[in-house]
């Protein structure tokens, strides 16, 4: 990721580039949790799976 260098030292600017590399590093993993709707919606598909099984 490219760091502006406008105004900054080069120390600054490795302090930032440190800092976005950290951040990519911590949040490499993660995943938003399903909205309700999306939730409502699996459920309600797993329901007519089931139901649909049974006959």
């Amino acid at each position: 990721m490219r760091v502006p260098s406008i105004g900054l030292t080069r120390d600054e600017r490795r302090i930032v580039a440190e800092g976005y590399r950290l951040a990519e590093y911590m949040l490499r993993n993660y995943h938003d949790k399903p909205s309700l709707a999306a939730t409502v919606k699996q459920w309600l598909e797993r329901v007519r799976v089931m139901v649909l099984a049974r006959d």
